[in-house]
């Protein structure tokens, strides 16, 4: 018994001063948003790796193809 209430002692003083912290804190900072126009960058030197048996692969686990492409049902968003 003795040891949880140390535990539960030592809790309590745990969750105080994360509260002492969190009174504390500014939530007066703006939020800053960053729009980068590079998308799919590499590094120098590095080229795009495209396995030659990617699309082999993908056909034969899909479960129905046609003319070389994946066939998927269309279907409406449900809310």
């Amino acid at each position: 018994m003795v040891e949880i209430e140390k535990i539960q002692k030592q809790a309590n003083e745990i969750v105080e001063k994360f509260s002492e912290v969190l009174e504390n804190f500014s939530l007066d900072v703006e939020e800053e948003y960053y729009i980068l126009e590079n998308k799919n960058v590499l590094r120098e030197g590095d080229e795009a790796i495209l396995d030659p048996s990617f699309r082999e692969n993908a056909l034969k686990v899909a479960p129905k193809t046609k003319d070389g492409s994946i066939v998927v049902e269309k279907s409406k968003w449900s809310q």
